[in-house]
């Protein structure tokens, strides 16, 4: 059978295949392999202390990666690492702090009767609950996913980063907008109209910004 991957990571160790993730230009075909191939035993191994089916795991991993991938998506996080302990103790820790979180998350999406993967403005239907199935997923879909989290990653503008993060997780326009208020007033973030009007985050501001990020996350995924 054809590898799916351009180099034959199973003969690099982890110190090597971290180190070309680290290099320009970042090898993120690797970090691909690093955690959904090499180390996806001792995920599922931390995973499944905290849930009892494979339903949130590849969530689990994608947020994963994108965590190790920094805000500046230059692998700061990762390089953060010294080696001091190998580097399956080290992702584990890391693993274990975090997939806890995401399926608390992922959980919340469910119980509220959402769709995790519509990023489109509220719908007059509650649209029906989107189950991920337990079958194993192709690497080309999850560096989709992948793809779609490291574009948002670039959004400029923080406001459509947060409400485009939102709509993933489920929120429809009017619980962001609050939480949009929250966030200003919690940063001391102040904003003004043309007309030199204090700016007031509310559903129709929110559905702006996400229509925004969605033609800037078009353009971006294919450009790359």
């Amino acid at each position: 059978m054809e590898s799916l991957y351009r180099l034959n990571y199973n003969k690099f160790s982890d110190k090597q295949i971290v180190e070309k993730i680290l290099a320009e230009p970042h090898d993120e075909e690797a970090a691909v392999y690093l955690l959904y191939e090499r180390y996806k035993n001792a995920l599922l191994a931390i995973y499944f202390l905290y849930a009892s089916t494979t339903m949130w795991y590849n969530d689990c991993v994608n947020d994963l990666f994108v965590l190790l991938k920094g805000e500046d998506l230059h692998w700061q996080p990762l390089a953060s690492f010294e080696w001091r302990s190998s580097f399956a103790t080290w992702i584990k820790k890391i693993a274990s702090r975090e997939f806890p979180k995401t399926i608390k998350k992922m959980k919340r999406v469910i119980e509220c009767g959402t769709n995790i993967v519509s990023i489109n403005n509220d719908e007059s239907e509650k649209p029906k609950v989107q189950i991920p199935c337990d079958g194993e997923e192709c690497i080309e879909r999850r560096l989709r996913k992948v793809m779609l989290m490291e574009a948002i990653g670039r959004l400029k503008d923080d406001d459509q980063r947060f409400v485009i993060l939102k709509r993933l997780e489920g929120y429809k326009s009017k619980d962001i907008a609050i939480m949009l208020q929250e966030r200003w007033k919690k940063y001391g973030i102040k904003k003004y109209n043309d007309k030199q009007k204090l700016v007031v985050p509310d559903a129709d501001y929110v559905n702006v910004r996400t229509q925004r990020a969605k033609e800037s996350l078009k353009k971006m995924i294919v450009e790359q």
